[in-house]
């Protein structure tokens, strides 16, 4: 065997583990999920902000709940973990004054989900009725672990039907419909998309405009962007630094790092529980169940994969071509 077909094997035999075993070597930790506020039983009202821990290996998202006798009630959607910091805005008015759980729902690579059952707190607001909109958005733009994150707001009276998709291979793709913003509303209507880092294009259609607006940009690894529909033909897609984490949140750092391990520590205490003995959760359980997942759940595999696509038809090509030469 030549010298250069021992170097291709060896190239791709790595990569090859790497795709195997990149979720291992990028896991953080165990999978943790505490809730350090609202604490269990306490009574709330107005704008709150759920606190805690959502960290586990292979993480594509998070997903938020407030489940009400057997009615679960989405409240945000975040794609970063968290370590002891912001997890979602809860504008409570929206919802009517009684009992609420806080569920979590954590979605991995694989496709499936487990669900964690948080404290049970009371919402007072004596309002009356509910407020018909919330006036924070519920979910945090933390910059994403892998790929890009784009948050589409249809800020028109219009519903909004968004497409994406790319010239590239391995890149994400979806038809989006978002409903119009009410006129009485504060927020715009929005939707957080993970992208792939890839080119993307595609259209912008308010529903009964004539003419759809056409678009294209480029996605960045790590960069969130705003894409804001005006109506007509107007959208602007701007990056935007996204939002900004507590002092305390230790998300990132190496699960060996004791700044991160007293953040864990300081958010069970906070929420009065026992410290781990090696523990995988601090939170009640529910049997994980097959979700389906996002377009890019699978992102850190399809990443890996398409790395080594590409190398191996390189590595083919050089082979083939030195192949000659010493022919």
């Amino acid at each position: 065997m030549r010298p250069y077909s021992v170097r291709y094997l060896i190239i791709i035999a790595t990569l090859l583990w790497l795709v195997a075993g990149g979720a291992t070597a990028l896991a953080q930790g165990p999978e943790t999920v505490i809730i350090t506020t609202p604490s269990q039983g306490e009574t709330v009202a107005g704008i709150v902000e759920v606190t805690g821990v959502v960290d586990f290996p292979d993480f594509v998202k998070y997903e938020m709940f407030l489940k009400t006798g057997d009615n679960l009630m989405w409240g945000a959607t975040v794609y970063a973990p968290v370590v002891n910091g912001l997890l979602a805005r809860l504008d409570t008015r929206t919802v009517p004054d009684g009992s609420y759980q806080i569920v979590v729902r954590t979605v991995h690579g694989d496709s499936n989900y487990n669900e964690y059952l948080g404290p049970i707190f009371t919402v007072q607001n004596d309002l009356g009725a509910p407020l018909p909109h919330a006036e924070v958005q519920p979910s945090p733009l933390y910059t994403p672990y892998s790929g890009a994150l784009a948050r589409v707001q249809n800020c028109s009276g219009l519903d909004l039907e968004f497409d994406y998709t790319s010239p590239d291979g391995f890149c994400s793709a979806d038809d989006l419909w978002i409903m119009a913003k009410p006129q009485d509303a504060t927020l715009c209507t929005t939707v957080d998309v993970l992208l792939i880092p890839c080119e993307y294009r595609g259209t912008a259609w308010g529903s009964g405009e004539a003419k759809a607006r056409t678009y294209s940009f480029q996605a960045e690894h790590g960069t969130i962007y705003e894409i804001t529909y005006a109506g007509g033909v107007n959208l602007f897609i701007n990056p935007v630094p996204g939002d900004e984490r507590a002092p305390t949140d230790t998300a990132g750092l190496d699960v060996s790092d004791p700044a991160r391990a007293q953040a864990v520590t300081d958010a069970r205490a906070a929420a009065g529980l026992p410290q781990a003995q090696g523990a995988a959760s601090t939170a009640e359980s529910v049997l994980p169940v097959s979700g389906r997942a996002a377009v890019t759940a699978g992102l850190p595999v399809i990443l890996a994969a398409g790395g080594l696509i590409m190398l191996m038809v390189i590595g083919g090509v050089v082979a083939i071509r030195r192949g000659k030469l010493n022919a």
